[in-house]
């Protein structure tokens, strides 16, 4: 008699093939990394973290990076895109350079607050160059990046220094007073964390409040 097939004698189950495994997407893992980065530093942070806050295998990262230093200052690249764009929309919409300026200063703010962990790796970044903790290839990547950033400074020494010229903030070295403006700005990465029941208006008070303090720094009478 021949064999019956299957448990009851019909035909034989197929085992559940394995699902195929999960796609990722560049975005995805430079989320995951700013937020394990923001979280436990450069030295700390491990692909194995990574990938676990992706739920997805280190396989998977390493096919988009070859190292976790490629990852790090791939974000602080990102970073830099994110903030460009929007002091470039902020600026687009000012009539003076006082009020774009400020709109600047706003967007600035805003990207501090909505994208903290971006904004805590860049100045990570930042940090390893100028302690010299970073490779001649690192160094490489590192070039396209401070030239971002110094991109990024000239658009508000540009808006400073038209503002110095209309007479509307006292004539000062544009150079320094532009860093000492983004200085103000940048350490609200430092010392802001959002509560989970922070209301929209209590954050808009706060970015006001911010604001209009670096403001005053430049000799403006608010």
């Amino acid at each position: 008699m021949a064999p019956r097939n299957g448990l009851n004698g019909g035909k034989a189950r197929l085992a559940p093939a394995d699902p195929p495994p999960r796609q990722v997407e560049r975005t995805e893992i430079l989320d995951a990394a700013a937020a394990c980065f923001s979280r436990k530093g450069f030295a700390a942070t491990s692909i194995n973290d990574i990938a676990d806050e992706l739920t997805a295998t280190k396989g998977m990262v390493y096919h988009h990076y070859r190292s976790k230093a490629e990852l790090f200052f791939d974000v602080h690249v990102f970073t830099m895109e994110m903030d460009l764009a929007a002091i470039r929309k902020a600026a687009a919409e000012g009539t003076s350079p006082v009020d774009r300026l400020k709109r600047m200063a706003h967007a600035h703010f805003r990207m501090a607050v909505e994208e903290t962990d971006f904004q805590r790796v860049a100045m990570q970044g930042v940090h390893m160059h100028m302690a010299g903790y970073t490779s001649e290839e690192q160094r490489r990547t590192l070039s396209q990046i401070l030239a971002m950033r110094d991109e990024y400074e000239s658009l508000f020494a540009r808006q400073i220094a038209e503002a110095m010229a209309e007479g509307a903030i006292p004539k000062q070295d544009v150079k320094t007073t532009a860093k000492a403006f983004l200085g103000v700005l940048n350490w609200v990465t430092l010392w802001f964390r959002p509560r989970p029941d922070q209301s929209a208006r209590e954050l808009k008070t706060i970015a006001n409040g911010t604001v209009s303090f670096a403001m005053r720094g430049l000799g403006l009478v608010l």
